[in-house]
């Protein structure tokens, strides 16, 4: 064999692969972007949506609305007025409004007798502008981003398309050969639909790569985290943060028998601020059980995180620092962890017109993002259309007839067998979407296990048991299930309470597992698991009283 063919025969080979490769990476592309098209779709521009959300509920509701002062008040005082104004409800949160000049601050409550509203609090003079739903027009849009509304896979759908998106980008670029060369070729709008429409799509991808990368890596480092290494097993490559200090047994008994009065947000915030001078506060979270901190959270201009970076543990009965955790003192993954969301959503800029200005850069990316998805589909249903009409050429009826086939048959249409799941993703993100707006507006309400009022010493206890919020309309009690139980305490008592604990024993009487509550009264609940054999089995609600004595309140399981 001469030099000549030897060089030949190489040639051919190499342009097989080529092709081979191409072909495979066209594949791929075309399957990332099609089995899951509709979630997908609804993933991107419920995202484009989210990025914005905060600012479109501002336009919407006018109790987010404040005129900008030269002075703010005491950031504590937002969470003092917000629990004088709602006194019967549970205070479990307040963001401050510090980056936002126009916006006002919020609290979450949990309002008596069921539902959750968002307080807003005027963050210049200190005043209870009003309330709103807490699934907000925005909100809503941005938890079904998120979530899907669908229990328990919803994150891990979300997350996993960012594992789609990389493959997408990779093999994109792979399928288009000498991609670089087309960032300034003009569509050919002189041609065919699909042939325009897919040279728009494919300039689209080119000049928004940067962005598509960005949203394949954070989903993509979300989706290791969650599901792979919880619940999956794989190993982390982020170190779980510690546990926040904790009050000790002899702090809570030296307050005395009676039920102690906690310290005032503007004194809890005074003494953070003593303590760390640079601090923007941006959070306030009260004590989730008497033996946590009153925790404070703040920004110290650090770059690529979130506005509430540190974390001051605070002694909620005396004001005493009691630790905190500081941005310098995260180890490099960690580092790297903190920066995903705020190149995900855009909101690294945090404050002022930078902010503004980067979050509608990435809400344009995230439209072109969801141009691509929808352009994918429309250009693939042309390429079929034109191959239907070629083959049924003259038989039109014929042709709609398998074009109709070719959709509604198990293996086939873009989606293939995947189809089904795309339509009852659909339907349960409506479902999802339904009960959501039912929990924010009248709370657990009658959803879930309930048990009678019982004694437990001096307080009165109904326990309520959920499978989960997302999961309310779903059976709690099921054998080796976790559900989340709230105890309900009449009389305005959940305050006299120092601990409540909740847990199950078996049949033969032994304790089996029990936790903490924790959480503002109106959330607060314990995830507990229940026994593999639920004949026999109780639930059980133990209340320890500032005077340390103990008192305990038992239900059977499964029979009220």
């Amino acid at each position: 064999m001469t030099v000549q063919s030897l060089d030949r025969a190489e040639t051919s080979v190499r342009r097989t692969l080529g092709r081979s490769t191409s072909n495979i990476a066209f594949l791929v592309h075309s399957a990332t972007g099609l089995w899951l098209t509709i979630l997908l779709s609804v993933v991107l521009v419920t995202g484009t949506i989210t990025v914005l959300f905060a600012e479109i509920d501002w336009l919407i509701y006018p109790e987010m609305r404040v005129a900008p002062a030269e002075t703010r008040v005491n950031p504590g005082l937002l969470y003092d007025n917000a629990v004088a104004a709602y006194p019967d409800a549970g205070i479990s949160f307040v963001g401050t409004g510090a980056m936002q000049e126009r916006m006002a601050a919020s609290a979450f409550a949990a309002v008596p007798g069921g539902g959750f509203r968002q307080v807003w609090i005027d963050q210049y003079t200190g005043t209870v502008t009003g309330d709103t739903p807490f699934t907000t027009v925005g909100r809503f849009i941005n938890l079904m981003h998120t979530t899907l509304f669908l229990p328990v896979i919803g994150r891990y759908f979300v997350n996993f398309f960012g594992v789609m998106m990389l493959l997408s980008i990779v093999t994109g670029l792979i399928t288009y050969k000498k991609f670089w060369r087309g960032f300034f070729r003009q569509p050919r709008f002189e041609r065919g639909a699909r042939t325009w429409l897919g040279d728009l799509h494919r300039l689209a991808a080119l000049w928004s790569v940067w962005f598509l990368m960005i949203i394949g890596v954070t989903g993509a480092w979300w989706f290791y985290q969650n599901p792979l290494v919880e619940p999956g097993g794989a190993p982390a490559i982020v170190a779980e943060r510690p546990d926040p200090p904790a009050l000790t047994t002899a702090e809570l008994d030296a307050l005395g028998p009676g039920t102690p009065r906690p310290r005032s947000g503007a004194e809890i915030v005074a003494a953070v601020r003593a303590a760390y001078p640079g601090l923007t506060i941006t959070g306030l979270r009260p004590p989730a059980n008497a033996g946590q901190p009153f925790t404070v959270r703040g920004d110290r201009g650090e770059v690529l995180v979130q506005g509430g970076a540190n974390t001051v543990y605070v002694n909620p009965y005396t004001a005493e620092i009691m630790g905190a955790r500081l941005s310098e003192d995260w180890t490099a993954m960690q580092r790297v962890d903190a920066a995903m969301h705020p190149l995900h959503y855009g909101t690294w800029a945090k404050r002022g017109t930078a902010d503004l200005a980067v979050k509608l850069v990435w809400f344009l990316g995230g439209a072109v993002a969801s141009f691509l998805a929808l352009s994918g589909l429309v250009i693939y249903l042309k390429r079929t259309r034109r191959a239907a009409s070629a083959v049924w050429a003259g038989t039109r009826l014929a042709a709609h007839a398998r074009r109709t086939w070719h959709w509604l048959k198990p293996w086939g249409g873009p989606m293939g067998a995947l189809k089904y799941v795309n339509v009852l993703g659909l339907v349960g993100i409506a479902m999802g979407a339904a009960l959501v707006l039912s929990l924010g507006s009248q709370g657990v309400g009658d959803k879930g296990a309930r048990y009678p009022a019982r004694a437990a010493g001096p307080f009165e206890v109904s326990p309520v048991a959920l499978a989960g919020f997302l999961e309310a309309d779903l059976e709690p009690i099921r054998p080796g299930a976790t559900a989340a139980v709230f105890p309900e305490i009449a009389n305005g008592r959940f305050g006299d309470a120092r601990f409540i604990r909740i847990g199950v024993t078996d049949a033969g009487g032994t304790d089996t597992h029990s936790e903490l509550v924790e959480g503002a009264e109106g959330i607060a609940h314990a995830d507990v698991r229940l026994p593999d054999v639920l004949a026999g089995a109780r639930l059980w609600v133990e209340i320890e009283g500032w005077d340390s004595r103990t008192h305990r309140a038992s239900w059977p399981l499964t029979g009220g």
